[in-house]
């Protein structure tokens, strides 16, 4: 659809795909958001553009008013992700719902390639695309390799994906009763009870805006992604599809591993930190090579082989928080 383009006209009452926009203090990305669905292809489709604010404290609201949403809801109370997409589901009148976060900008030939995906694969309930963070710098650059995995099926999507809205209903809607995680259990649950498959598409989704400021915010960041996998692989630990138990188990192995491996560099001889350093260089050589051979640059590929291990520190300590925070509850009865 080109800019100020007319929308399609709805087929007997329906419409075709409805945005779900979900932000809490976006006011610095929102505008682009919104205007990234305007001017995105939707030329044949019928549309409406939704936006849930989680209580923002900021101009959100505002600027969500003047760039003339179809529906504004939220705003009054603070919520968590999960019940503000659910809020944008029940609103929603489209077959397929696209939901997005305030923080990112749609590319414009996204929506028309994976409404037609999904209307050729009614199997599948949820369609996602790469994303491609907006920030500039290297870290950015190598952090958002894990947005973009191979094409086919995959166990679960992040928070911007297009579902059938059928399907979302049918499954109950995201989970409220987790922190975080809610897009990945819900994905669980569509798999599994309702034998659908979620599906990556190799192609430009969304651009996206971590808006880190520092260490701080990447420990910060990493801490969260640990107590999401603890909490969903606590959910799902003991199911045949077990979603994240490993991964949990082995962020776990991974930061003993190098924390021991640093107490054997204070403490052991020689040889033992020649064994030591030799052990580190090549699982990160292995890494950086198998990051190069995907076409990476070597600093964005050097970059991602210390990222993918040192954040093991921060993941597994965040596991061990959840973990022992739940201990701690059943001891206390609270």
């Amino acid at each position: 659809m080109k800019p100020n383009a007319e929308r399609s006209p709805s087929p007997a009452g329906t419409i075709d795909l409805s945005f779900v926009v979900i932000g809490y203090n976006e006011a610095g990305t929102l505008k682009a958001c919104l205007d990234s669905v305007r001017n995105a292809d939707l030329d044949g489709l019928s549309w409406e553009l939704i936006y849930v604010d989680g209580g923002s404290i900021d101009t959100s609201m505002d600027i969500a008013r003047e760039a003339g949403v179809d529906r504004l809801l939220g705003g009054e109370t603070r919520r968590r992700a999960a019940e503000n997409r659910n809020l944008g589901l029940e609103a929603a009148t489209g077959r397929l719902v696209q939901f997005l976060d305030g923080d990112m900008a749609l590319f414009p030939d996204w929506p028309r390639a994976a409404a037609e995906f999904l209307y050729g694969h009614e199997d599948v309930a949820a369609v996602c695309g790469n994303l491609e963070e907006s920030s500039p710098g290297i870290l950015f650059e190598a952090l958002q390799i894990d947005w973009m995995p191979r094409e086919g099926a995959i166990r679960h999507c992040g928070g911007a994906a297009m579902y059938f809205r059928a399907a979302l209903q049918e499954a109950g809607g995201f989970p409220t009763d987790v922190a975080y995680g809610e897009e990945p259990l819900l994905c669980w649950r569509l798999r599994n009870a309702h034998d659908r498959k979620i599906y990556q598409m190799n192609r430009g989704m969304a651009h996206h805006n971590l808006g880190f400021r520092g260490l701080r915010d990447y420990w910060r960041r990493n801490v969260r992604c640990g107590q999401t996998y603890a909490e969903i692989a606590s959910r799902c630990w003991r199911t045949p599809d077990p979603l994240w138990k490993r991964e949990c188990i082995m962020n776990a192995a991974w930061a003993f591993a190098m924390l021991g491996g640093v107490l054997a560099l204070v403490v052991g001889n020689a040889w033992v930190r020649i064994a030591v350093m030799t052990a580190a260089g090549f699982v990160l050589v292995r890494k950086f090579v198998q990051t190069r051979l995907k076409g990476h640059t070597a600093r964005v590929a050097l970059v991602y082989a210390l990222h993918t291990y040192f954040s093991k520190l921060s993941i597994a300590w965040g596991e061990l928080r959840w973990f022992s925070r739940q201990i701690r509850r059943k001891v206390t009865g609270q």
